[in-house]
């Protein structure tokens, strides 16, 4: 990935914004972002550092490698062993290329041949670990030299930082309270630089395809029909080619949009012009570009003769990016369960940018009800110009709030903004603690080493398939209560690693003198000698969500200060929410299962305590979950005598989560059904929103949500029931007697590989997928509808099913099980709404 400019020798205060490999130059390459110019810098590494991994062999022992010529020395130094906390000596292992380490399934990687420490991490990772380099942080250059700058904060800042500090509680349960508040103090600092607005573009192709069929990026052998664009500074235009035979018709595109329009003969030209364009900005933004919209251009340029000096993309194994700037896709950021749950509130459940838009801009894609091939090209040019410009929505709704995320986020976890924005938040953790140890000079332990050290010692999980006991569920009072108020630890596991110390290598520590300090219900101990990592770092994040981002924000002097507090709070929430989870989760390289089972332990330990606090003040406890009690029958003095013993005696912060007009509790746990006081129905794991639900059960679930929402006692409660019993036999009917269209009762389902790959198991979706191949070609990414039938295989397509075919019992079943979470909390029989006898032999061959 080379650049032809010259070596720039100084710049002004800029954001470090991404690294990357040049291989051309053997040389680590940042990107920084200049908010004055507008536009990335690129600096090539000063310090001649090189690719490295180390062995636990002495330098004689590794003869065989040294006298390779990818290996430039193997030196032997010191660090930190955490597990055993000890000094051990290793080999470091430096060579001239990031192959010769490992990215081969080859004896080129070094990896592949010897038993090696740190070897897995990418070269421009250990690069910015070692440099100490903060993604997000203002670097500038003077005399070939970079270094931070900082920007001074104001006052209130400081001052709210200070209180925090002095809090006392903040460092209860901590081994060394000076380390710990050197880590907040850095944090707020860190988190406190301004975020700049970037200058970005969003941009979206359209290709020419047969119905149904997306063309595939690798090959690129349709035409590209349209690219639009829409940038941050206001600017709003589509590029269209005129094919032959196409009618322009009349315009409906906004005024302010230009459409610039090419002959059938004149592609090459568009995607030339396309590429000058792109090349203009630091950031580009897409909407699966990574997989469709930049690999395709890049190789249809290819196809057309385009030089690659004038090709901005570059192409990776499994991302695009930009040769000068940042590519952001914002499919795969959208798809970050971190993002969708934490971040949007879970106010999508697909990943299409039309649900997503739907959801967080309330605005969708253009639909002329047409075939896009049939369109006009005003019509084209209007459909495209839309997706680029919802594209860049998501990017700028609430003042940018998805920019300064992925910023804020970068800081917090020494990352690059595009790997932010691609991957999911058990990298981030990853990257931000592999960053710590680099900083305290310790070996990063490989799996195994953690895994031994947990051999044999586990309780035994109460939970099919889990490895260990989660959090506590109380069982519920069945029926349903009015005036109930939740009660919600703010971030529990968070706050439990932070004061009982919980960390990979403080949990069941090598100290004799640390076996007195148990964890309740496990055979488990914690270290009194020393903070953990773990607890470090996510108990110093945790202190400055909840005591001191959530009271700066309410006292901002300006609104940009209040956005700036309201989203680092946003960005610190996604990461602990997450970073109990990455613990107990095999896929995580510090995955230690001793250090999860402790944190849940004591997790269950503390709703206990503060169940027994609540009963001992006088109030009913109706149910409890993990880490939130449902109560009522409660005064604020009542309520608040309880959340200041839980945070003296606990350490814990309990709160108001919600109040409920009123909650029906089933005997089930986990199964739920709440009306808040302003009507907002909350059902607990909703079902019926799958966006893959056929149509008619998802608009009968909303129907009989409105219901619920309307109940003010309990004479409306009864009243609802009806309601909702009465909607479902009448849907029922309409069922049985095959009276729903088709297109409601389809199964919507894309295919995510080619169909010759599903061997083993085939889904139904691929059953339908392989009867409609035999009409027209089936591809990746293709959206299936489907319906459930009578006859083998079970499953049509819904452009070939006929209503007598369809399989009412399936549709039945399918209806009881989305519905479920409704009535069985409202003791609501669903075989009685039906009309479904009771179960013999006879009925049974009648009913079916």
């Amino acid at each position: 990935m080379s650049s032809q400019e010259p070596q720039v020798t100084s710049f002004p205060p800029s954001l470090l914004v991404s690294a990357t490999y040049d291989s051309q130059k053997k040389a680590a390459v940042l990107k920084f972002y200049n908010p004055e110019s507008q536009k990335i810098i690129l600096w090539a590494d000063e310090t001649g550092h090189k690719p490295y991994c180390y062995s636990k062999l002495d330098p004689e022992e590794l003869g065989f490698i040294s006298s390779r010529k990818d290996v430039l020395k193997i030196d032997q130094i010191k660090r930190k062993d955490l597990l055993r906390d000890q000094e051990v000596l290793v080999s470091k292992i430096i060579v001239d290329d990031p192959l010769a380490i490992g990215g081969t399934q080859t004896d080129k990687s070094i990896r592949n041949i010897i038993e090696s420490w740190e070897s897995d991490i990418k070269y421009y990772e250990n690069y910015l670990y070692d440099r100490e380099l903060i993604v997000g942080r203002y670097y500038k250059a003077e005399g070939g030299k970079i270094t931070p700058h900082n920007f001074e904060l104001a006052d209130d800042v400081n001052l709210a930082l200070k209180s925090l500090l002095l809090d006392a509680s903040t460092t209860k349960g901590i081994v060394n309270s000076k380390e710990f508040q050197e880590y907040v103090t850095q944090w707020a600092e860190l988190l406190n630089q301004p975020v700049p607005k970037i200058k970005r573009v969003s941009f979206d192709i359209e290709v020419e395809s047969e119905i149904g069929r997306i063309p595939d990026p690798k090959i690129a052998e349709k035409k590209v029909t349209a690219v639009g664009f829409e940038d941050s500074d206001g600017l709003k235009q589509v590029f269209v080619l005129r094919k032959n035979g196409s009618i322009d018709g009349k315009s409906d595109i906004p005024s302010d949009v230009k459409v610039v329009f090419y002959a059938e003969n004149e592609e090459k030209k568009m995607i030339e012009d396309s590429f000058r364009f792109i090349a203009e900005y630091p950031f580009v933004i897409t909407y699966n570009g990574d997989d469709f919209d930049m690999p395709y251009l890049y190789n249809r340029a290819e196809r057309l003769g385009i030089k690659n000096s004038e090709n901005p993309f570059y192409m990776m194994r499994d991302s695009a990016t930009l040769k000068q700037g940042v590519h952001i896709d914002l499919y795969r950021t959208m798809s970050n369960r971190s993002f969708q749950i934490y971040a949007f509130s879970h106010k999508y459940t697909d990943f299409s940018l039309n649900s997503v838009s739907l959801a967080l801009l309330g605005e969708s894609k253009i639909d002329y009800g047409v075939e896009l091939d049939r369109l006009e090209n005003y019509q084209l040019a209007h459909y495209c110009y839309n997706d680029a410009r919802l594209t860049y929505n998501l990017t700028s709704f609430n003042n940018d709030l998805l920019m300064k995320l992925l910023v804020v986020i970068s800081r917090i976890a020494r990352m690059p903004i595009d790997d932010i924005a691609r991957m999911g938040v058990s990298q981030w953790i990853r990257s931000l603690l592999y960053y710590e140890h680099r900083h305290r000079n310790a070996l990063i332990p490989r799996r195994e080493e953690i895994d031994a050290k947990s051999q044999g010692v586990l309780n035994d999980a109460v939970i099919k398939d889990k490895k260990y006991r989660g959090g506590l569920v109380v069982d519920p009072t069945e029926g349903i209560h009015f005036n109930v108020t939740v009660m919600d630890f703010a971030s529990l596991y968070p706050s439990i690693i932070k004061v009982r110390n919980l960390s990979y290598e403080t949990v069941r520590c090598p100290h004799e003198e640390c076996k007195k300090n148990t964890i309740p219900d496990t055979n488990h101990w914690v270290c009194t000698k020393y903070n953990g990592i773990t607890s470090l770092l996510i108990g110093s994040l945790r202190d400055l969500r909840v005591n001191y981002y959530k009271s700066l924000s309410k006292k901002a002097k300006t609104e940009e200060q209040r956005q700036l507090y309201t989203v680092v709070s946003q960005a610190l929430k996604v990461i602990l929410n997450a970073s109990y989870g990455v613990m107990g989760a095999e896929i995580f390289p510090l995955y230690f299962l001793p250090a999860a089972e402790a944190t849940t332990a004591i997790g269950r330990y503390i709703i206990m305590e503060t169940i027994k606090k609540f009963q001992a003040n006088g109030i009913e406890v109706l149910y409890g979950d993990t880490d939130s009690v449902f109560v009522r029958k409660t005064t604020p003095e009542q309520i608040q005598r309880v959340i200041d013993d839980t945070k003296i005696e606990q350490g814990v912060d309990l709160e108001v989560d919600k109040d409920y007009r009123y909650v029906v509790l089933s005997n089930r746990k986990k199964n739920y059904l709440g009306v808040t006081k302003d009507g907002k129905v909350d059902v607990k794991g909703l079902t019926g929103k799958k966006s893959h639900t056929p149509p008619f059960i998802r608009n009968l679930f909303y129907e009989l949500l409105d219901v619920l929402s309307k109940v003010q006692t309990a004479s409306d409660f009864e009243n609802a029931k009806k309601q909702i019993s009465d909607k479902i036999t009448a849907c029922a009917t309409k069922v049985k007697e095959k009276k729903i269209p088709i297109a409601e009762l389809a199964f919507n389902v894309m295919i995510s590989k080619s169909l010759s790959e599903y061997d083993k198991t085939i889904p139904q979706h691929i059953r339908a997928a392989k009867l409609l191949e035999q009409t027209r070609e089936i591809k990746r990414g293709d959206i299936i509808s489907y319906v459930k039938t009578i006859n083998k295989p079970g499953v049509k397509p819904v452009e070939m099913a006929r209503p007598d075919e369809i399989d009412s019992a399936k549709y039945m079943e399918f209806m009881e099980s989305t519905l479920d979470q409704i009535t069985s909390s409202m003791d609501l029989d669903f075989d009685t709404m039906i009309g479904k006898p009771k179960q013999t032999g006879l009925d049974q061959f009648f009913w079916s």
